[in-house]
């Protein structure tokens, strides 16, 4: 369960906090490199950047002269997209503190023609109201919305009966049906339209001089706003300090969103109508081909509005402001090669240093193969790393190569077939059918409700004996929700497929994986051989504090999920091993295994916002850009693995500390930006 906290803080890091800093202005050598960086980086549109009511930086980045043109955007608005949602999250908590509405009415106090009455407006603003997505019930809305008005999605939709996916708060979907139907509630309790009520309550009171809504606009609430900058800056200053509303509205809006199920440890990195991180949010919008990004550090005040006129990614822009924050705050090139003492750079054994990491491991790899290791604070090169939840991929991998062989089948129904155990299944889900295929997906329904990498169950020999952190009654396990349904990240899960793969075949788990996987790839230190001693060379776990970890030889029988040992040089083999596999160049797995390995089931909300759930692998699309990726997270270890799915270029980093997130984010972003990798945040 450690993996989900993991990425969620690591892909949260892309936008990482910058601290307390008192900018006042730019040197004109800053704002060249700026420039420079900017364009290096194949960006050509508009950035401002400011600091509280400081303009710091300006400017329209074209070729030639159309760079001197710094006013475009500037009195000719653009079309915010779905950025719109920061307004109309907004409006609602000012109506809400006029006492005309409460986040917890239900939907249907205000819209009478609302069918759904458990759904209240808070379901809506968090996206866990379960409405289904436009295309599910308008496929061609895109290509057909110029010929639609907001009167007709709504209609559409109700002549649809769609019900909603899950119980409302129990989960996340992103649907911009949502805040189409929070515009309707705006109106109706204001009494006023949409448009009219943001002028004259939002843009007029905080002196907007360029913004307005297009009243035509097809999901109003959810788009419809164009603004400039210049506007968008006045606005960021409404949310540092708040005027119209209150500091709790503000903080309510910035405030993760905690799903109501049982079972959900995690927020989902969503407030309302805004992305958000430990003081910060940001939004990603696209209209009539035009991109924007938008992201305020609430703790450095630092506002960056990115334009792109022709409609760059959320990956392409958000990495425009990392180097932009980069450069703001004097960010030192990080050096991973060899020391060389230049005032500009920070060598990475300074870093782990300072970031309390005793030892590190980074392999990095190109389409051909391994390009370069090294290894930090180590005994060896060969050293052993706890690679905790990258066990699942070798557990998938090896799941398809039995499949291809014969020896195992996707979708055959497991309930009450396992012969070590009883899987627990609840009334009313006794039909329920879990198989391989949603349970590599974590789809099956089938999770525990704590954590078991926990020092009570060190030693014990089989799934049976764990202890749930969370329950008193037996280790958690069973079947939550019906199968297929949603995604929930579940270890418990894959240590179904470990007794599968065990009964099935025979063998002890460790001894098959060594033949089916490590041996084909010459993964010759990899092993799920538990209380490893100093003689097998392995590395301890370290505490935030840089203390060691008392339980230096944890056992566990949940080895298919958290057991392996391993280094980043052989975890790099198997996820590169994949990527030519799905090209049609490997001899260990088919194309056809590969390509299912790496297709996506569907969002995996309670992880990331930013993922797809695979079969053993998560997925990261930004444009025409895919990666495939996993983590790893046992106590004193954190671990990353990320590959291109087309090209196979990719990198594993592992660390033997609680504070390894600290420093993968920086690696990953170094290596990417020397090996000129395509963009990887969505």
């Amino acid at each position: 369960m450690r993996f989900r906290i993991l990425i969620c803080f690591l892909f949260s890091l892309f936008f990482t906090n910058c601290g307390e800093s008192e900018i006042g202005s730019f040197s004109e050598e800053t704002k060249e490199k700026i420039r420079k960086r900017i364009k290096q980086e194949g960006f050509l549109g508009v950035v401002l950047i400011s600091q509280d009511d400081n303009i710091l930086f300006r400017e329209s980045i074209f070729p030639g002269k159309k760079r001197k043109n710094s006013q475009l955007y500037k009195k000719h608005n653009f079309p915010l997209g779905e950025s719109t949602k920061t307004f109309t999250s907004f409006v609602i908590h000012m109506l809400e503190e006029e006492k005309k509405i409460s986040l917890t009415d239900p939907v249907t106090k205000h819209l009478k023609w609302f069918p759904y009455p458990k759904i209240t407006i808070g379901h809506l603003l968090h996206h866990t109201s379960g409405l289904p997505k436009i295309i599910e019930f308008l496929p061609n809305f895109d290509t057909e919305k110029n010929h639609l008005k907001r009167d007709d999605v709504k209609r559409i939709f109700l002549e649809s009966k769609l019900k909603p996916a899950f119980p409302p708060g129990e989960y996340w979907k992103y649907s911009r049906l949502d805040y189409v139907f929070l515009s309707y509630i705006i109106e109706k309790v204001s009494g006023s339209t949409y448009s009219k009520f943001l002028k004259e309550k939002v843009f007029d009171p905080l002196g907007f001089q360029h913004s307005n809504v297009d009243s035509n606009e097809v999901l109003i609430g959810n788009s419809g706003i164009y603004s400039t900058p210049e506007d968008l800056s006045l606005f960021s200053l409404e949310l540092k300090k708040p005027k119209l509303i209150s500091k709790t509205s503000r903080d309510s809006l910035i405030k993760k969103t905690v799903l109501s199920d049982s079972i959900s440890e995690d927020p989902i990195a969503f407030g309302e109508g805004v992305f958000v991180g430990d003081y910060f949010y940001w939004t990603y919008g696209k209209e009539k081909g035009i991109s924007n990004f938008i992201y305020h550090d609430l703790k450095s005040r630092i506002f960056i509005t990115i334009i792109s006129p022709y409609g760059n990614s959320k990956g392409d822009l958000s990495s425009i402001k990392s180097i932009l924050t980069e450069i703001i705050f004097d960010a030192k090139k990080l050096n991973l090669k060899k020391r060389t003492n230049l005032p500009n750079e920070i060598y990475i054994e300074d870093l782990m240093k300072e970031e309390k990491v005793p030892s590190l491991g980074i392999a990095v790899f190109r389409n051909q193969g391994l390009s370069w290791k090294k290894m930090y604070g180590t005994k060896t090169q060969h050293t052993l790393f706890r690679a905790g939840s990258l066990s699942k991929t070798m557990t998938a991998t090896a799941t398809l190569r039995l499949v291809e062989s014969g020896q195992l089948d996707l979708y055959s129904n497991w309930i009450g077939k396992l012969k070590q155990y009883k899987v627990s299944v609840p009334k009313g889900k006794r039909r329920s059918i879990v198989n391989l295929d949603l349970l590599l997906s974590h789809t099956s329904g089938l999770t525990e409700k704590g954590n078991w990498d926990d020092p009570i169950n060190s030693g014990k020999k089989h799934l049976r004996e764990l202890k749930d952190t969370n329950t008193t009654k037996g280790n958690g396990l069973k079947l939550y929700y019906k199968p297929g349904s949603k995604s929930r990240y579940s270890g418990g899960g894959y240590s179904i497929v470990q007794e599968i793969l065990a009964e099935r075949t025979g063998k002890s788990f460790q001894n098959l994986m060594s033949e089916v996987v490590f041996q084909p790839l010459h993964m010759t230190r990899s092993t799920f051989r538990q209380n490893l001693t100093a003689d097998d060379d392995r590395l301890d776990g370290y505490d935030e504090q840089g203390n060691l970890l008392p339980q230096k030889s944890f056992v566990t029988p949940e080895l298919s999920s958290g057991g392996l040992w391993t280094t980043p040089e052989e975890v790099g083999l198997l996820f590169h091993e994949v990527a030519k596999a799905k090209q049609g160049k490997s001899n260990f797995l088919s194309k056809d295994s590969a390509e299912y390995l790496l297709s996506p089931k569907m969002s995996a909300a309670n992880l990331t916002v930013h993922a797809l759930v695979a079969h053993g692998f998560f997925l990261n699309r930004t444009g025409k850009t895919e990666y495939f990726f996993h983590g790893g997270h046992t106590k004193g270890h954190k671990s990353l693995a990320l590959f291109n799915t087309e090209k196979g270029y990719g990198v594993v980093i592992m660390t033997n500390s609680e504070n390894g997130s600290k420093l993968i984010w920086r690696i990953l972003r170094s290596i990417s930006v020397e090996e000129k990798w395509d963009k990887f945040v969505n």
